[in-house]
């Protein structure tokens, strides 16, 4: 599994592929698995096995093993917008 990195102070934005149930969850309950990740100022748009994610790193850096549903993670430096 391949790994990723967080740093602190830093915005994120990743595009999330849902599969099975979790194709059901709201935009809320993804959010707040990313938030017990510890991101914060989290947002989610999409729908079913598609979403947008947006979370701002306000902890020290980390690596972490990147979960499957993480399709594309970017970096940026001020909060990003979710492309519409």
């Amino acid at each position: 599994m391949a790994k990723y990195t967080v740093r602190k102070g830093k915005w994120y934005i990743a595009r999330l592929s849902l599969s099975g149930f979790s194709r059901f969850a709201t935009n809320r309950m993804v959010a707040a698995k990313l938030e017990n990740a510890g991101f914060i100022n989290v947002q989610v748009e999409g729908s079913g096995g598609i979403r947008l994610a947006i979370g701002y790193w306000p902890s020290d850096d980390a690596t972490a093993e990147k979960p499957i549903e993480i399709v594309d993670i970017v970096e940026k430096d001020s909060e990003p917008q979710i492309p519409t």
